[in-house]
């Protein structure tokens, strides 16, 4: 019985994983439907809403003495997070312009792909150098390898595609070469991986949460809540200086845009909703989490955006060959992820 409880519990924690896969992987889509609005006006609403209201709500509500953690805990290493965070923030305003350049499947497997090799790489490099040479140091290296190979069969088939728009006659929405939208995309996905050092240089805030009664499941989050406060910084001040320079700001009060407000939210719902379901699917695996919960997630995203992209007519006009190397990049850049659980394992 106790073993049946075990797999019970098991295969609940992967079904919400692959929920919050599913959140995160779809989470720009509601912005295809803002159409009265520009960029900045629906990315501002998702940032306040994904960044810094739900975060802010929920760590409030599960992290007990949530004043006393910070108190405790030294300003160096809350300054450190903030930083990170801010880092990446810079890193998830280039993600909602890739996105909007490239589209939603194509980006995030570009953007999802290099912050887990460059997440995973760096911290090794600068924090644990003396293991490059091990065992794990060597998985982290091919996984990140393989997931080059990945982004240049996926960035072939964004290539092909904008190809195959041109000879139609109809460019992709935001109208620009795919080029740039790709090196949007690659610098969003290197900048995006700071989050995961926040949680590196914050793990005297974790134990302070653990040890005033915060449990193992949403300890995490007086990091994570820092973190996402600071990377709202970075996109309040490229939203900002978007509404000034277009004198959009107007567009939040234009007749038939009430539901755009919505759309914002559900953004917001979705992205960080994605993490806090990911959270609570971990606990349900138990040790089995720690290996298969995180390239489920990784991989449930991806294949959840390309799915969303494909349903969103963002391939419509792209020829089958573009599509097959959107498909043998999608499963390298899994692979890849395989690599690299295995390695954080060893």
């Amino acid at each position: 019985m106790i073993g049946g409880h075990v797999d019970i519990a098991v295969l609940a924690g992967a079904l919400l994983i692959l929920v919050a896969g599913a959140l995160q992987g779809t989470f720009a889509v509601p912005m295809k439907y803002a159409r009265k609005w520009n960029h900045e006006n629906i990315w501002l609403v998702f940032a306040f809403t994904g960044l810094v209201l739900f975060p802010w709500l929920l760590t409030s509500a599960t992290v007990p003495s949530l004043g006393h953690v910070y108190s405790s805990t030294s300003s160096r290493t809350l300054w450190a997070i903030i930083a990170s965070g801010l880092a990446w923030g810079v890193g998830a305003t280039l993600t909602g312009i890739g996105l909007r350049m490239i589209g939603i499947g194509l980006g995030l497997a570009v953007v999802l792909g290099l912050s887990a090799s460059v997440g995973s790489l760096v911290p090794l490099l600068v924090l644990s150098p003396h293991k490059v040479f091990t065992l794990q140091g060597g998985l982290y290296l091919l996984g990140t390898c393989v997931m080059f190979a990945g982004i240049a069969l996926v960035a072939v088939a964004g290539a092909l595609r904008e190809k195959s728009e041109q000879a139609s006659g109809s460019p992709g929405a935001a109208g620009a070469p795919f080029f740039v939208g790709l090196l949007v995309a690659v610098a969003a996905g290197i900048l995006s991986s700071a989050l995961n050092f926040s949680y590196a240089f914050g793990t005297e805030a974790i134990e302070h949460a653990r040890r005033l009664g915060a449990s193992s499941v949403w300890a995490p989050n007086v990091v994570a809540v820092l973190a996402t406060t600071g990377g709202f910084l970075a996109n309040l001040a490229y939203c900002a200086w978007r509404l000034y320079k277009n004198s959009s700001g107007r567009l939040y009060f234009s007749p038939g845009s009430g539901s755009h407000w919505v759309y914002g939210a559900l953004m917001g719902g979705f992205w960080f909703g994605g993490l806090a379901v990911y959270g609570m699917g971990l606990s349900r695996m138990g040790s089995f989490g720690t290996v298969a919960g995180w390239p489920l997630l990784m991989g449930t995203i991806i294949i959840a955006s390309n799915l969303a992209g494909l349903l969103t007519g963002e391939w419509a006009r792209a020829s089958a060959r573009s599509k097959a190397y959107l498909f043998r990049g999608t499963f390298v850049i899994l692979g890849a992820l395989v690599v690299l659980a295995t390695a954080q394992q060893a």
